[in-house]
């Protein structure tokens, strides 16, 4: 009686070509980032070195980010304090009963949620045009800064009118840090001079 021949070292092929393509798939996505950044080094160049070294560097992937990468998780981080902000507002709004604190929690939180339309990243995730849309919504309010002390200048002084104040001013901080994150991406992208052709 014909024995039958055993399929079972075949059916390893495909697994293992599987497997091969999968490396070399996570090898080219490695070899296309950038060098691993420093993030003491990085936030040093900014105006808040210590807020952004203590912010960002509670997040893990920063220990492994290029500079694009360290521009992400701040551009992350600077929407979840704008979040935090704005959400503090719109609840004390329910709460507050003079006009002048009313009037200085509802212009700050509109004035918030509008800057968190252009960074927060919802979706999860921060491609090509959605880094450049947060670019130039921050290059803007570099020229045009809105700022909850303007609007709560009139407000008497209250628990609520500091904490506010206090929230608010860290994320101006963080988006500050974020503007110049992504300017020494752009500063790291551009191509290097050509040297000079001597005669």
């Amino acid at each position: 009686m014909a024995t039958r021949r055993s399929n079972t070292s075949g059916s390893h092929v495909p697994s293992f070509l599987f497997l091969a393509l999968l490396f070399l798939a996570s090898l080219l996505v490695a070899g296309a980032k950038g060098p691993v950044v420093d993030v003491k080094a990085s936030c040093a160049k900014t105006d808040a070195p210590i807020f952004c070294t203590a912010t960002l560097s509670a997040e893990p992937d920063s220990k492994t980010a290029d500079a694009r990468g360290l521009a992400e998780i701040a551009i992350k981080a600077c929407a979840r304090l704008g979040s935090t902000v704005g959400s503090y507002a719109r609840r004390e709004l329910d709460l507050v009963k003079d006009n002048p604190t009313w009037q200085c929690l509802d212009e700050c939180a509109e004035d918030i949620e509008d800057a968190l339309s252009h960074i927060d990243d919802a979706e999860g995730g921060i491609d090509d045009a959605k880094f450049d849309q947060v670019r130039q919504y921050l290059d803007l309010s570099e020229e045009d800064t809105w700022s909850c002390d303007e609007s709560c200048r009139e407000t008497p002084p209250s628990p609520v009118r500091t904490e506010l104040l206090r929230k608010n001013q860290e994320f101006e901080k963080m988006m500050n840090v974020t503007r110049k994150l992504i300017k020494l991406v752009d500063v790291g992208a551009k191509p290097a001079p050509k040297p000079a052709i001597l005669p």
